[in-house]
């Protein structure tokens, strides 16, 4: 395991003299991460997927150690687990070099901005779809708007992408819909904090999508506090020691009598590190590793990282 850097002299994430390890430094800080996170996220799991962040990518562990736990600050306060670990889409936790200086960086999946959406209750359906060269597509805007696309291309790549759009239904009748050209998606990325970022060089599509739903997002039913939140795409914070009483929360303000009193929970030993299990891509045959609680409706979800197929993961026999 590799060294976190020492902490600023009398930070609260200082250990004396001593240069602290990334579980180290996750240890001491957990309880304040477990303090804005929502109910039903499981803090044991988080902490386990988190060692297991560390593990995977182990530039990780050289990040300053504020911008590592501000990075697992905002995903425990989105509800959202790391899927560097899971593979699922919804929220990563990467390193990049800024001036010189290794930090951890939280970015917003596509899927994990639609589950903040439904997690409203107010939705029932919302969808983000590419469109490439060879589809049958139309749309338009005004008294009766409407989008018609039929997939056609035989070869769905990023260079032959021509558009992206949105479809939101709400329970009340209402719709909001949306289309981007890839010009208008390139004007975005150029303007991004990290417009030449490995997310856009290797999913550029899926890039794409969460790009026309971020800029759909504030037409969406969801709270302030998971509008302040999920701005922090993109960026690395800035840990503190004491928890801004205004932190955004999810879904609940944790009042003084639900204020955690144990102090945080022991780390996973290597025994109780998330099984993990292996699925094949029935197209181009490509394994790959995701937590073992994926389930059959989970890979439904997730495309191949190799050939980009969708629906085609099947757990390896």
């Amino acid at each position: 395991m590799g060294k976190l850097a020492t902490a600023t002299q009398g930070s609260s994430l200082s250990k004396g003299a001593k240069t602290m390890t990334a579980q180290d430094l996750i240890k001491a800080n957990w309880s304040k991460i477990a303090l804005v996170a929502p109910k039903h996220l499981n803090q044991e799991r988080l902490m386990q997927l988190s060692i297991s962040m560390i593990n995977k990518n182990i530039k990780l562990a050289t990040c300053t150690p504020a911008s590592l736990l501000s990075a697992l600050m905002t995903c425990s306060s989105l509800g959202l687990e790391p899927s560097d670990v899971d593979g699922l889409g919804r929220a990563y936790i990467l390193p990049f070099k800024n001036n010189g200086v290794m930090e951890a960086t939280f970015i917003l999946g596509y899927k994990g901005m639609i589950d903040l959406v439904r997690r409203s209750g107010e939705l029932k359906s919302i969808v983000a779809r590419p469109v490439f060269i060879g589809d049958e597509f139309d749309y338009s805007f005004g008294t009766s708007e409407h989008i018609e696309h039929v997939p056609t291309a035989t070869e769905r790549t990023s260079d032959k992408l021509t558009h992206v759009y949105l479809v939101a239904n709400f329970k009340d009748g209402g719709q909001q819909i949306d289309v981007m050209t890839k010009d208008q998606v390139e004007r975005h990325r150029k303007r991004s904090n990290s417009p030449n970022s490995p997310a856009w060089v290797n999913d550029y599509e899926a890039m794409a999508c969460k790009t026309i739903i971020r800029a759909n997002f504030k037409y969406m039913p969801v709270s302030t506090e998971v509008q302040r939140a999920a701005n922090a795409d993109g960026t690395t914070g800035d840990y503190t020691l004491d928890i801004d009483p205004n932190y955004p929360v999810m879904d609940i303000e944790p009042t003084a009598e639900e204020q955690p009193e144990e102090p945080a929970p022991e780390l996973p030993t290597a025994e109780e590190q998330p099984d993990f299990v292996t699925v094949v891509c029935t197209k181009c045959g490509a394994t790959r590793s995701l937590t073992a609680d994926v389930t059959d409706a989970d890979l439904e979800d997730i495309a191949c990282e190799a050939c980009k197929a969708e629906k085609s993961l099947r757990f390896a026999e």
